[in-house]
């Protein structure tokens, strides 16, 4: 009796020097405090290269002088988005009301010796915008809130800027890892959405952007419903006095769209009432990889900083015969691309 009285006593102490090798759980959730604020600023750039192009038109090779100097240099995009999210409603690990103010809006697009600065990014600046969660729809509601500006702008924005999608579902240890797949990938590579836009004012531009939307948007979903975001939670540390939660992540995938549709409908629109037809088909394909960090404010509830790099290369095939105006012509074009994509973005305020 006194011996299993003592094993009983002795047991749990024993089992002390166990627990410490036992992980912890951390909860690594958008939790920010309603009411509280955060400034945010989104670094992207991006930078492509013909590496190569081919076209033959009616069974000739056009010669590469004649291609211009579009292989000799890369196209350079460089953006920034300097915001000021309030957070005034959270729950279900999304925001549920939320006011943000641009503060900074700037993208310079271009040949890399002769980049320029892309006026129309910039139209939202000094403005705030408020989305509003609607259960019903499962969407934002978007509006401008004491500003005022061109409503068309707004519905390309996105809400999250906290990359939650790379959040876990629950709880997790040291070592864990889950993936991301879908059409949250959307919020991880497009932060925030597109803040501008290309200048509406012509009829046949505002055409063609609806003509894109919906020829793309669905084609676009089921290429990347095999692509996924592989995450890995790393731990905690403290980074510039806050103790962050650090996720890991990486991607590899490819995707294939069909242009044929978009393309003639395009010529058709340009073509107006000429007599006109054509039978296309286009194709184009792309690989990508890269990796990224995520470090997430514990205590605030938000995304600390995001970082992210990746490579893509692209491949394009587009044949066309074209009778217009009682001519007949073939077109065939082919094209490989690269580029380098790199992301950053830092907070400030309510840590």
């Amino acid at each position: 009796m006194k011996i299993q009285k003592t094993l009983s006593l002795a047991l749990p102490l024993l089992a002390l020097p166990l627990l410490a090798f036992v992980g912890r759980a951390d909860k690594v959730t958008f939790q920010p405090e309603e009411g509280s604020s955060v400034s945010k600023e989104l670094e992207f750039s991006a930078t492509f290269y013909l590496d190569d192009m081919r076209m033959v038109v009616d069974g000739n090779e056009m010669p590469a002088e004649m291609m211009g100097g579009a292989m000799e240099e890369g196209l350079l995009i460089d953006m920034t988005v300097g915001v000021t999210d309030e957070y005034v409603k959270s729950g279900n690990n999304k925001v549920l009301e939320l006011l943000r103010s641009y503060d900074e809006l700037s993208m310079e697009a271009g040949p890399e010796s002769q980049a320029e600065n892309v006026d129309e990014f910039g139209k939202l600046e000094d403005t705030t915008v408020s989305f509003k969660w609607d259960e019903e729809s499962g969407e934002y509601v978007k509006s401008f809130h004491e500003s005022e500006g061109d409503v068309d702008l707004l519905e390309n924005l996105e809400a999250d800027m906290d990359f939650t999608a790379l959040l876990p579902d629950g709880e997790v240890s040291e070592g864990d890892t889950w993936e991301v797949k879908g059409k949250k990938l959307g919020g991880v590579f497009l932060p925030g959405g597109m803040p501008g836009g290309a200048d509406m004012d012509e009829p046949e531009a505002e055409e063609f952007e609806e003509l894109f939307k919906e020829e793309m948007e669905s084609q676009l979903q089921t290429a990347f419903e095999d692509f996924a975001i592989k995450c890995t939670y790393v731990g905690t540390r403290d980074e510039d006095d806050v103790a962050v939660g650090v996720i890991e992540f990486k991607f590899e995938g490819d995707m294939e769209i069909d242009l044929a549709d978009l393309i003639q409908q395009v010529i058709e629109l340009q073509a107006g009432e000429m007599d006109f037809s054509a039978d296309i088909a286009a194709t184009v394909a792309a690989e990508f990889e890269g990796e990224g960090l995520l470090l997430w404010n514990m205590k605030a509830g938000h995304m600390h900083s995001f970082e992210m790099s990746g490579d893509l290369m692209i491949t394009g095939d587009i044949e066309g015969d074209i009778d217009a105006m009682g001519e007949a012509h073939s077109v065939e074009l082919s094209i490989e691309a690269s580029g380098e994509l790199a992301y950053g973005m830092t907070t400030k305020g309510d840590e």
